[in-house]
């Protein structure tokens, strides 16, 4: 059985002989790129650097860069991705914020892969939704946003979502077979916002782009940190298919396993906060096992997976890989 089709039966829930590996050194995914951006605006300030323009303007004395749409992000020493210090759009009244042009001729360099015969699942990436949002805004005046301008609020992600769809059709029939998303929503305890609001505001463009995925034949896979357990029900109903949780045992991943992976799959390393940076081998091992003992016992429903940047978090290599270990040792399902 081909990793593609494993990983189609976890997130079926069509009886996968195992669990689902995305580790550096093995893994079932292949990757390739949604979209080539076209007739972009010139920005200067696309790489991190040290602009004095730029400091002026945020008082900001670190690295910086802006993207294409105004956002401006912040960091120090080179480290990690970097957070946005300022948001391109400073009033609702008045703002620009077109959305990139893409070139349709990316379709035929996807239909030259001949992805449908590669025996990995075929991953492409999308933008984001709520945390466009955060950016454009700030995240102290996006949560305001929502009780002060909600109806302009619900306009713009949908409009994103829109954008996203159209992305979605052109590569419809290419071969992709997972359309993978990134939202934070939570702190480590609740959500950023109240399962109604998201209902009211986010959940059509959440299923817009979902239902276009779907219909153009992709797997709909979310990543999202922090405790997302008031949105769980809401977010599997508009769509989404596999939760991709760095965080599993912010829930813990007991109730991960039993409540919900019956009904959607989950892609998620051991958790990165409370079990790896412990460097504890035998507490590592121990969770990783339970973990497998979990998501057996309901079924399959998990894709293991390292995290991209463990430098970060201060997780040695050589930790993550007793649980990569752990994992694959005991990985069958059935």
């Amino acid at each position: 059985m081909t990793s593609k089709e494993i990983i189609r039966r976890i997130i079926a829930h069509d009886e996968p002989p195992r669990f689902g590996y995305d580790f550096a050194d093995l893994s079932d995914f292949t990757g390739v790129s949604s979209r080539r951006e076209i007739n972009l605006p010139q920005n200067p300030y696309d790489a991190w650097g040290k602009y004095p323009e730029l400091e002026e303007l945020t008082h900001f004395r670190g690295e910086t860069r802006r993207d294409i749409y105004g956002n401006i992000y912040g960091r120090f020493n080179g480290k990690t991705k970097g957070e946005c210090i300022r948001g391109a759009i400073q009033d609702w009244e008045d703002y620009d914020f077109p959305l990139p042009e893409f070139d349709p001729k990316h379709r035929e360099t996807l239909l030259a892969k001949n992805l449908p015969a590669c025996d990995k699942f075929v991953l492409t990436w999308g933008s984001s939704l709520f945390s466009v949002l955060r950016d454009a805004r700030l995240m102290t005046n996006a949560l305001m946003d929502t009780v002060t301008d909600p109806d302009t609020v619900a306009e713009f992600v949908y409009s994103i979502a829109e954008h996203e769809a159209e992305v979605i059709k052109s590569i419809a029939g290419c071969g992709v077979d997972g359309w993978f998303f990134g939202d934070d929503l939570g702190t480590q305890v609740t959500t950023f916002i109240s399962p109604e609001t998201f209902r009211n505001l986010f959940k059509p463009a959440y299923r817009k782009v979902a239902e276009t995925a779907h219909e153009a034949g992709m797997a709909v896979f979310m990543h999202s940190c922090g405790n997302d357990t008031g949105l769980i029900d809401d977010l599997i109903d508009a769509g989404i298919d596999v939760f991709q949780f760095d965080q599993p045992d912010v829930y813990p991943a007991e109730m991960l396993a039993e409540k919900y992976a019956s009904r959607v799959s989950f892609h998620t390393p051991v958790d990165i906060q409370k079990v790896l940076p412990t460097g504890d081998r035998e507490f590592i091992e121990s969770r990783t096992l339970r973990m497998c003992e979990l998501f057996r016992a309901a079924g399959g429903g998990w894709i293991a997976k390292d995290y991209p940047s463990y430098g970060d978090i201060g997780v040695e290599k050589e930790w993550a890989k007793w649980a990569e270990d752990i994992i694959v040792k005991n990985s069958a399902i059935h």
